[in-house]
């Protein structure tokens, strides 16, 4: 549409907005007259993103307006009268603009003689309502997730801390799609230094469609070659008020129910809620039980590989003999046997992400199960490797972050194959690969690899265990000083 200025006619408006929107079969013109003041006036707006109630309340005041006799006022004072609760406060005065905020969920309303037009925010947003995060469930703690709605998430937010160092900032990116981000952060808490940085990437990003958070992440990360995030997300507001406490940044996007919390390092995403709600022993037990989990999820399939194919030696003469029992009449060697097992489980698992939940519950497992006890059956696994696959399969279910998870599923290939090839040696070389690469990442120029930092300093304790909070004392709200690796 041409930049031009609107016609003060109210019919040439009309008639040059239909010639532009001709192919919009949603955009709706709708014509009231008043008839004291002898005016037309025209509504136009995009059928089903309004709040009709409103709307039509203000079409019966404005045709129902009567001309006062002892204070007469004029028709522009009649219709700001009658609008002011959900007038914008930007006119529109080029059809360019027009265009714009109709496609933009608003209300336009002109008025024959009127050059200018009014914006009215009768949108009215479809949500649905809070409820129980699907993705972090807990056992003892609040049942309250985030939903799609970004203003609806900043109030939750806002509901359990009204601390006014609590800074919430809003801006809109992106060229085809306005995308509302929402940037959060303890004043004093978070370091100026991290602040510029995540205002730097954002204005950086020129996505043309960002239809969740995780585009967003993706796009202002450190680097994009590993497997590991390095940003922390969530749709549980307690986790992100814990974030903010310790003086990390939250991104919030509109249309999505995930928050980002930056920068983040690997004790926080092997953290859960759980942690803190229950009693520290138990919340100390659950925190290492989640590090050993994450070693069995990479390694016991590189090590069965490895002892087995190569080193069968440090194995015990009762338990070697077993594990040939138990791979007599198996025509593959160990490493393809896992490989097919671990493919089938991880077939199986997003399978049952995909498909309805209760067909997708009995498909992961009465599908493991069977398939699992026909392999056997039919010789082409031993059993031994199936409770192995088994195992590291509920270990990696360990993980609180989901995407933190995917990344040490994907490990698991990689540590058999150097199994494959080196035995022991490729088993502890791909270790060896692993930390180095964890110990060089950063987030937001913050060590990934966090415990190497946490030596000699107290925040190491709550890194792996879970102190008393009485041991631990209060938390002051004290500026957090972060040094730039």
């Amino acid at each position: 549409m041409k930049s031009k200025s609107l016609h003060i006619k109210l019919d040439q408006k009309q008639e040059e907005l239909k010639s532009e929107l001709d192919m919009q079969d949603d955009v709706v013109f709708k014509q009231i007259f008043i008839p004291d003041y002898e005016v037309s006036g025209l509504f136009v707006f995009v059928n089903g993103t309004m709040d009709y109630p409103a709307f039509n309340e203000i079409v019966l005041d404005l045709s129902a307006a009567q001309v006062e006799t002892r204070h007469p006022v004029s028709i522009e004072q009649l219709v700001i009268s009658k609008i002011c609760s959900v007038r914008e406060q930007d006119d529109v005065e080029t059809y360019e603009t027009a265009k714009e905020h109709i496609f933009d969920g608003k209300t336009l309303l002109f008025i024959d003689g009127m050059v200018k037009g009014y914006v009215l925010n009768l949108e009215k947003e479809k949500n649905r309502t809070f409820g129980e995060p699907s993705t972090e469930r807990v056992v003892r703690g609040p049942k309250m997730g985030f939903i799609e709605s970004l203003q609806e998430n900043i109030g939750l937010i806002r509901q359990y801390s009204n601390h006014p160092s609590l800074i919430v900032k809003q801006q809109k990116f992106g060229t085809m799609e306005k995308r509302e981000v929402a940037l959060i952060y303890y004043e004093g808490k978070a370091s100026d230094s991290l602040l510029n940085e995540v205002n730097k990437r954002i204005n950086e990003v020129k996505a043309t469609d960002l239809q969740d958070s995780g585009m967003l992440e993706e796009l202002i990360e450190d680097t994009a070659l590993t497997p590991f995030p390095q940003i922390q997300n969530t749709e549980r507001p307690d986790k992100v008020l814990a974030a903010l406490q310790e003086g990390r940044v939250v991104i919030m996007v509109d249309g999505s129910p995930f928050a980002l919390m930056a920068p983040t390092t690997i004790t926080m995403l092997l953290q859960s809620p759980d942690d803190y709600y229950e009693r520290w022993v138990a919340g100390t037990f659950l925190r290492i039980l989640r590090y050993f989990s994450l070693f069995v999820t990479v390694f016991l399939s590189g090590i069965y590989i490895s002892l087995v194919s190569f080193n069968p030696g440090l194995l015990p003469s009762e338990l070697a003999m077993t594990i040939a029992g138990t791979r007599e009449n198996v025509p593959f060697p160990p490493f393809v046997e896992a490989i097919i097992m671990e493919v089938t489980i991880e077939l199986l698992r997003e399978a049952g992400i995909r498909l309805p939940s209760p067909i997708g519950q009995t498909v992961g497992l009465v599908g493991g199960v069977i398939i699992g006890q026909a392999a056997v059956q039919a010789n082409i696994v031993s059993s031994l490797m199936v409770i192995i696959v088994s195992i590291t399969t509920i270990t990696s279910f360990t993980v609180p972050q989901y995407s933190f998870g995917l990344a040490f599923r994907a490990l698991r290939f990689g540590a058999m194959i150097f199994a494959a090839v080196l035995g022991l040696y490729g088993t502890t070389l791909f270790f060896i690969i692993v930390i180095s690469h964890l110990s060089k990442l950063t987030s937001f120029k913050e060590p990934y690899f966090q415990p190497m930092d946490f030596i000699g300093k107290k925040t190491w304790k709550d890194a792996f265990l879970r102190l008393p909070k009485r041991k631990k004392g209060g938390d002051s709200f004290e500026p957090i000083r972060r040094q730039n690796s």
